[in-house]
């Protein structure tokens, strides 16, 4: 049985594997026998191929229509165009040179040829890569193009090239290494880049001259150089150099690129001096011959394409997918807030409208996203590819201008009572307010704010700012009953007088270690506090410790040493999860940051911290700042909380009682501004509830690639003073359609229209009877709007 199975394989393995030859008893075969017979033995099975070529052009080409992998060895003199017309799937290595046209019009093949290159290298590619280990002639990478919906081509060559190189290039990577050149002067040739309007050009070594009206000479940012390192790994490898790996990738300032201007760049330039018809005669079939390098193939008039379909016929077609993908400072953002839509106010001259926006998202924008937030959006940012993040602390810090609060609705007759005057609280109540809901908000401290106000430092929280916020609370008719301690007897009453309660009741309870010594330690929550209310104490000369390192432990730190302390440690048992800028004042103060330790007592009269693995340090102080739990003793047993105390709630806010809500920390730890956005989702179902209408809150769609995103469209900014207008204008708009009107005027047929409606709402539509299916208005995008499906 074991035998038949090995013979059953060996014979599979003989009908995988086919040998052509190209000169069969001393006659050579044409182009086209040796091509049908290469589609024969691929039709038959044939999924690894050996060429014994004697000159044949199109070898490797056209092999369209299977499924698999198709590999393919060539040996011997190799005709022109091998792997023309290569499609994905299909495998071809050279063991030498070749002549004209390799690649020509690739389609997804790779192609590694190891020896040199002959004229027209990749010219037209679409897809596909193409391998060399030696040079390349002239004109190569000629026309080569990206259709957006696959990956560039890639052109490399070990190498150098000849004249005339990446002429009239719309897309595509080309990489020059320049080892060894023949010509030691210029690796890319006599005016490489002429027409050049799209793609990269990587190169190594000097050149001489380039088409400056056409592309610009700049050195790699630091994501080109992670690309290049990663991407010339497999390229060595192909072409058996991987001895030169080092030498090629010591160091990004050998490598230069060469890449198109801009569309705003060209914009400042004069326009073009002659008409379609005269460039034609006079600059197109001087440089590439009569009637353009496909001449020889068209036997129709210059002036009529009769292979270009519309309607039904079409490959692909152009979809208007605008807000398809969420910008990824909305999709990082836990509150929520559209900063494109912000950005797309500013630019329209509707500041004041851009400033009232994000009153809709959250009631405390220039305290928490202009002072304290941890700025997840910035980390999110597309446009931190060009030079750095949209600043939208700036932004933030501008909504202390408005002078007044959004009006709220007519009220509908409805009680909605919120516990807790922190940021979840705060924001549930702003929401229920401004739809006409009467809010009674309960607090316990003397006023609201919760751990705004009493946790974070004045020096990261100016109190002025958010007194003012505070301010707009009663404005829009919040009750706000301060003093008051919600135990069971009150909160039953106020879940029998109102229509819903929401518990933002925070946490309060600190968690504690099983150590000898704990209760002499100081709590992070009433040392800061103290602090705030202006209870200071006097630190001078001690040498204070804190246990936890996460951003409360950083804060203590930060006011310890305001409060005097001559020393300030922090230990974790884990990695320190504090980052930021509570992290970097803490650091730039003096903090030093020790773990993994582990204690194992305190000993408050020696003023010494010990720990399990016997050392110790000096402790004056030892504060605890490993965090807090809710107090939720005040709760019904309706509503379910877990063995710490945590409420038991969705990402709604609703519990395992239909008439109370949960939100922020009391149901579980996270930023201020997941608590804001808790809130706004917990108001939003509470609506739902006593509306009658079943809660369907539309979930975002997916972050767009930022590949999708076109930044060569942006201008690199460095030092301009950073205004409202300017980072407005920054904003790349992802997903978002910024109005440019570029997919309208780039399309040659017209057949792009921008229609507006009554309420100033916009889209552009396509006329598929004129539309060819081109792609040229998703090449040209810069948003990333458009995409082609298939038709």
């Amino acid at each position: 049985m074991f035998v038949k199975a090995v013979q059953v394989r060996r014979r599979w393995k003989a009908d995988m594997y086919k040998v052509i030859v190209g000169n069969k008893k001393g006659v050579r075969i044409s182009s086209k026998a040796l091509d049908e017979e290469i589609r024969e033995a691929v039709r038959q099975g044939a999924r690894e191929l050996n060429v014994i070529a004697d000159g044949q052009q199109g070898i490797g080409g056209r092999i369209w229509g299977i499924d698999g992998k198709i590999s393919i060895v060539v040996e011997g003199p190799v005709g022109q165009r091998l792997g023309g017309m290569g499609t994905s799937g299909t495998e071809i290595i050279v063991k030498g040179s070749v002549s004209d046209d390799v690649g020509w019009l690739n389609c997804g093949a790779r192609i590694t040829v190891l020896g040199d290159v002959t004229n027209g290298a990749h010219n037209a590619a679409a897809q596909g890569i193409l391998y060399v280990q030696g040079s390349g002639g002239g004109r190569c990478d000629t026309i080569t193009k990206c259709n957006p919906s696959f990956e560039p081509p890639q052109s490399w060559y070990f190498r150098d090239v000849g004249d005339a190189f990446a002429e009239f290039k719309t897309g595509g990577i080309s990489v020059v290494c320049g080892v060894n050149p023949r010509n030691k002067k210029n690796i890319l040739g006599y005016r490489p880049c002429v027409g050049m309007v799209g793609g990269i050009v990587y190169f190594r070594g000097p050149i001489e001259g380039f088409s400056k009206e056409d592309v610009k000479l700049v050195d790699l940012s630091a994501q080109d150089w992670q690309w290049l390192i990663a991407n010339i790994k497999p390229f060595l490898e192909s072409i058996h150099r991987m001895d030169y790996y080092g030498e090629l990738t010591r160091s990004s300032g050998e490598w230069k690129k060469l890449i198109p201007y801009t569309a705003q760049e060209r914009a400042r330039q004069e326009d073009f001096p002659v008409s379609m018809e005269e460039f034609r005669s006079s600059y197109w079939e001087a440089n590439v011959g009569k009637g353009g390098i496909f001449s020889e193939y068209v036997d129709h008039p210059a002036d009529i394409l009769p292979y270009i379909t519309t309607g039904a016929d079409r490959r692909y077609k152009p979809v208007w997918n605008n807000g398809k993908y969420a910008p990824p400072c909305e999709y990082a953002c836990p509150s929520g807030i559209p900063t494109w839509k912000r950005t797309q106010l500013i630019r329209a001259g509707k500041l004041q409208e851009a400033l009232e926006l994000v009153l809709q998202y959250s009631p405390l924008p220039a305290t928490v996203c202009g002072e304290i937030c941890a700025h997840l959006c910035m980390d999110g940012c597309t446009r931190s590819i060009i030079d750095r993040p949209l600043n939208t602390e700036v932004l933030g810090k501008e909504s202390l201008a408005l002078k007044a609060p959004p009006l709220p609705e007519k009220k509908n007759g409805r009680k909605v009572a919120v516990i807790g005057g922190g940021a979840g609280g705060l924001s549930a109540a702003w929401q229920l307010a401004l739809k006409g809901y009467d809010v009674n908000l309960y607090e316990a401290e003397k006023s609201i704010g919760g751990k705004l106000e009493y946790f974070i430092p004045q020096n990261r929280l100016p109190r002025r700012i958010l007194k003012k916020e505070l301010e707009r609370f009663e404005n829009i008719g919040v009750h706000i009953h301060t003093g008051i301690s919600v135990n069971r007897q009150i909160f039953d009453e106020i879940y029998r007088d109102h229509d819903a309660v929401i518990v933002a009741c925070g946490t309060h309870k600190p968690k504690k270690i099983p150590v000898k010594g704990i209760e002499d330690m100081l709590v992070a929550y009433n040392f800061l506090k103290d602090i705030n209310i202006g209870r200071k104490p006097d630190l001078s000369g001690q040498d204070i410790i804190i246990i936890g390192a996460g951003n409360v432990g950083m804060d203590v730190a930060a006011q310890a040493y305001q409060c005097g302390a001559e020393r300030v440690t922090a230990i974790d048992v884990q990695k320190p999860a504090a980052f930021g800028k509570e992290l970097e004042i803490a650091r730039s103060l003096g903090t030093q940051i020790v773990w993994p330790k582990f204690i194992s007592k305190y000993d408050r009269k020696n003023r010494t911290l010990y720990f399990t693995d016997d050392t110790l340090l000096h402790a004056d102080s030892v504060v605890l700042a490993i965090g807090d739990t809710p107090v939720t003793d005040f709760l019904p047993i309706t509503v379910h909380t877990n063995a710490d105390g945590w409420i038991e709630a969705d990402e709604a806010g609703r519990t395992s009682d239909p008439k109370v809500f949960a939100v922020g920390d009391a149901v579980s730890p996270g930023l201020v501004t997941h608590a804001i956005g808790h809130g706004k989702r917990a108001a939003e179902a509470v609506q739902t509830l006593l509306s009658g209408i079943p809660y369907d809150r539309p979930e975002p769609g997916p972050v767009i690639p930022k590949n999708r995103v076109k930044t060569a469209y942006y201008e690199h900014c460095r030092s301009e003073p950073v205004t409202l207008e300017s980072e407005a204008d920054r904003c790349l708009s992802c997903g978002r359609c910024r109005d440019c009107h570029m997919c309208e005027i780039t399309c040659y047929y017209g057949a792009i229209k921008r229609k507006e409606d009554k309420d100033g709402t916009y889209e552009y539509i396509v006329d598929d009877g004129l539309c060819i299916g081109c792609g040229f208005c998703a090449g040209v995008c810069p948003c990333g709007i458009w995409e082609m499906i298939t038709a």
